[in-house]
C-alpha cells in the first residue's frame, strides 16, 4: 500500500494546487475575459509553463530518481547530489538567458499567425518577463526529484500550490491599476514563493556545489536527454494546438487555456502522483506486474468517472467556475465544448503516464521517447484534419490531443502487455465501467430537472457517492483498501 499511500498523498496535495490554480485562472477569466491581452499572456507563458511540466513532472524525475535512489541506499548521495546540482542550475541559467534574448524569434515559432496580429509585440513583451520564471521553477523541479526519492510527496506537490496563491492575489490586488502587468508580476512573485517554500524541508539534505562530473551525473545525462525529449514529445501538444491556433480567430488560444486548465485538475491529480509513486516504487525493487497493475486500476477508477463527469457538467462547470466578469456566455459555450474534447482523452492521458514509468524505471528512455514523437505526428494530422478541414475550429484541435493520447496509450500497452494483471484488472475495470454509467445517468437526470448552474454544487457530490456506493456494493478491493488507508491517517492526524 506504500505505493497508494504515495500517490494518495502526491496526488491530494496536486488536487488542492490545482483547484487555487482555478481561482487564479478565474481571477484572470474576471478581470481580462478573452481578448488580446490573455491570448497574448497565454502564449508568453505557454513556454515557461511547459518547462515545469517537463522538469517538474516528468523527464528530469525520470532521469535522476532511480540514480539518486541507488546513491542514497549505497550512502553515496553527498558527491553525486552536489556535482548534478551544480551543472543543472548551470545549465537552468544559461537556458533563460537564451530564451529572453530570442524571444521574439521564439514567439515567431511557437505562434507565427501572430505575427499578423496587433498583439505580437505585447506578447514578445511579456514573454522577456515571464521566461525569468524559468529560473524558479527549475529549482522547484530539482527539489521536488529530491524529495520524491526520500519519500516526500506533498509538500512538492503543494509548492505550485503556492505559486498560485501568490498569483491570485498580485492580480486581485493590482489588475484593475496596471493592467497586464499584474500578470508579469503574479508569475515572478509567486515563482519565487514557490520555490522558497521547499526550503525548510531540503534541511538535512547534502546540497552544495561541485564543478566535478561524476561518474552517475554522465549516466544521467545520456538518459536525461532522451527522458527530457520523450516527455518534451509529449508537451509538444500545448505547442501544436497554439500554433494552430494562432492562425484561428481572435480567442482561440484563450479558449484553449481555460478548457486545458480545467482538463489538468482530474489529469493532474490522477495520472502524475501515480506514475511518480510508480516510477519510485519501482526504483526500488517493488513487484513489477503487481505495482503496475495496482497503478491502472487505480487511474481508471478515478479517470473514468472524471471523464464522464466532464462529459455531462461541461457547461455548467464552466459557467459556475468562469462565467462572470468580462467572460461572456459565448465564451462559456465554446469553453465547454473544448473541454469536451479534451476529456475523451483523460483515461488514456492518465494510464500512459504510468506506462511509461515502467519503462524508465528500468532505464528504458527509448521506447517511451518513440510512443510519444508518433503520437505528437498523429495529433498534428488529425488536429490539422479536424480543426481545417472538417471546420471544428479550436474544438478540433482538442480532439487532436484526445486522438493521440489514445493512439500514444495503445502503442506503449503493445510492448507492456505482459507486465499487467489482466484478470485482476479486468474484474475492477467491469465495477468501474458500471458505476460510472449509473453515476452518468444519475448526473444527466439531474442536471435537465435542476436548470441553475449553482444546483451542480449539490449535484456532482450526489453523483459522486453514488458512485462509490456502488463500487462498495460491488466489493471493489482498491476502493476498500485505500478508505482504510484514509481512515487510518485521519484516526494518525487526530491523535498523533
Amino acid at each position: 500500500m506504500g505505493l497508494i499511500k504515495h500517490s494518495i498523498a502526491f496526488s491530494v496535495a496536486t488536487l488542492i494546487s490545482r483547484v487555487i490554480g482555478y481561482v487564479r485562472d478565474a481571477l484572470i477569466a474576471y478581470y481580462f475575459g478573452v481578448s488580446t491581452i490573455t491570448d497574448a499572456f497565454f502564449v508568453a507563458f505557454r513556454l515557461p509553463n511547459t518547462f515545469r511540466r517537463l522538469f517538474g513532472e516528468g523527464g528530469f524525475n525520470a532521469a535522476f530518481v532511480p540514480i539518486y535512489a541507488k546513491e542514497v541506499k549505497e550512502g553515496k548521495e553527498r558527491e553525486f547530489l552536489r556535482s548534478a546540482f551544480t551543472y543543472y542550475l548551470l545549465i537552468n541559467l544559461l537556458t533563460t538567458l537564451l530564451l529572453v534574448l530570442l524571444a521574439e524569434y521564439i514567439i515567431g515559432i511557437i505562434a507565427p499567425g501572430l505575427k499578423a496580429k496587433s498583439y505580437f509585440d505585447l506578447t514578445v513583451l511579456m514573454s522577456r518577463w515571464v521566461f525569468l520564471y524559468l529560473i524558479f521553477v527549475g529549482l522547484s523541479a530539482f527539489f521536488m526529484a529530491v524529495l520524491n526519492t526520500r519519500g516526500v510527496f506533498f509538500v512538492p506537490a503543494f509548492a505550485q500550490g503556492v505559486f498560485n496563491l501568490c498569483f491570485s492575489f498580485i492580480i486581485a490586488l493590482s489588475a484593475q491599476s496596471f493592467g497586464y502587468y499584474s500578470l508579469i508580476a503574479g508569475v515572478l512573485i509567486g515563482g519565487f514563493f514557490q520555490l522558497a517554500f521547499h526550503l525548510p524541508y531540503m534541511k538535512g539534505v547534502p546540497l552544495g556545489f561541485s564543478l566535478r562530473l561524476h561518474p552517475e551525473v554522465k549516466l544521467m545525462s545520456k538518459r536525461l536527454v532522451p527522458a527530457l525529449m520523450g516527455f518534451g514529445v509529449a508537451q509538444l501538444s500545448f505547442f501544436i494546438d497554439t500554433f494552430l491556433a494562432s492562425f484561428l480567430a481572435l480567442g482561440s488560444i484563450s479558449y484553449l487555456y481555460y478548457a486545458n486548465r480545467l482538463f489538468q485538475l482530474p489529469l493532474g491529480a490522477i495520472s502524475v502522483g501515480m506514475a511518480n509513486s510508480l516510477l519510485s516504487a519501482l526504483s526500488l525493487g517493488e513487484d513489477r506486474k503487481k505495482s503496475t497493475t495496482l497503478a491502472l486500476r487505480f487511474i481508471l477508477l478515478l479517470s473514468l468517472p472524471a471523464t464522464v463527469g466532464l462529459l455531462v457538467f461541461a457547461d455548467q462547470i464552466v459557467d459556475l467556475l468562469f462565467g462572470r466578469g468580462r467572460f461572456s456566455a459565448e465564451d462559456v459555450r465554446t469553453v465547454a465544448l473544448v473541454l469536451q474534447a479534451y476529456s475523451l482523452g483523460l483515461i488514456f492521458f492518465s494510464m500512459q503516464k504510468a506506462l511509461s514509468s515502467v519503462f524508465f524505471a528500468k532505464g528504458d528512455t527509448y521506447t517511451p521517447v518513440k510512443a510519444s514523437f508518433l503520437a505528437i505526428l498523429f495529433e498534428g494530422f488529425t488536429a490539422y484534419l479536424y480543426a481545417f478541414v472538417f471546420n471544428f475550429g479550436v474544438v478540433g484541435l482538442a480532439l487532436g490531443t484526445a486522438s493521440s493520447s489514445l493512439f500514444s496509450f495503445g502503442y506503449l500497452l503493445i510492448k507492456t502487455y505482459r507486465v499487467v494483471d489482466w484478470r485482476d484488472f479486468t474484474a475492477g475495470a467491469v465495477k468501474v465501467f458500471f458505476a460510472s454509467l449509473l453515476m452518468g445517468w444519475l448526473g444527466y437526470i439531474l442536471k435537465t430537472s435542476l436548470a441553475h448552474t449553482y444546483t451542480l454544487l449539490l449535484i456532482i457530490p450526489a453523483c459522486a457517492l453514488l458512485y462509490f456506493f456502488v463500487l462498495l456494493l460491488l466489493k471493489e478491493k482498491l476502493l476498500i483498501s485505500a478508505l482504510s488507508f484514509g481512515n487510518g491517517l485521519v484516526k494518525k492526524l487526530l491523535n498523533p
